[in-house]
């Protein structure tokens, strides 16, 4: 094991040498560009802050290959249907999106775990409303 640490830093050193060669080269060529705008100045905020610290690097890399969540793509969808649903003519294919767009909130709520709205047939629903009646004075 000591053999393979030695050998880890030896590899970060490498690398670490040829970056600054690289840094040093682009210097003197005048290729990097003037960020003294940037002295002095706070790091923009993290637009991660609501991304538990040990979840964050794992996020970044997904979000920068272009990765979108399911939840946000079927959230899109269905809010892409709910748009083009009133200018629908055809009776059966209204009546197809509606199911559609009902199969897609289904999986929505299945992947977040609740329910994605509060309707009067949930079992939530009716506590909710007791919760918040006012109780009648007499």
């Amino acid at each position: 094991m000591a053999a393979t640490t030695k050998t880890t830093i030896a590899m970060l050193s490498i690398i670490q040498t040829i970056a600054e060669r690289k840094i040093q080269q682009a210097m003197t060529e005048g290729t990097i560009p003037d960020l003294s705008h940037w002295q002095n100045k706070p790091l923009p905020p993290d637009d991660m802050a609501h991304v538990p610290e040990d979840l964050r690097m794992a996020y970044r890399l997904l979000k920068n290959s272009g990765y979108v969540p399911e939840e946000i793509t079927v959230q899109k969808e269905i809010t892409r249907l709910e748009q083009l649903l009133p200018s629908c003519t055809d009776e059966r294919e209204k009546i197809r999106q509606l199911r559609r767009i009902s199969c897609l909130k289904t999986k929505l709520e299945f992947r977040l775990g609740r329910p994605m709205e509060l309707g009067e047939e949930t079992p939530y629903y009716g506590r909710v409303v007791d919760r918040l009646c006012t109780p009648k004075k007499d």
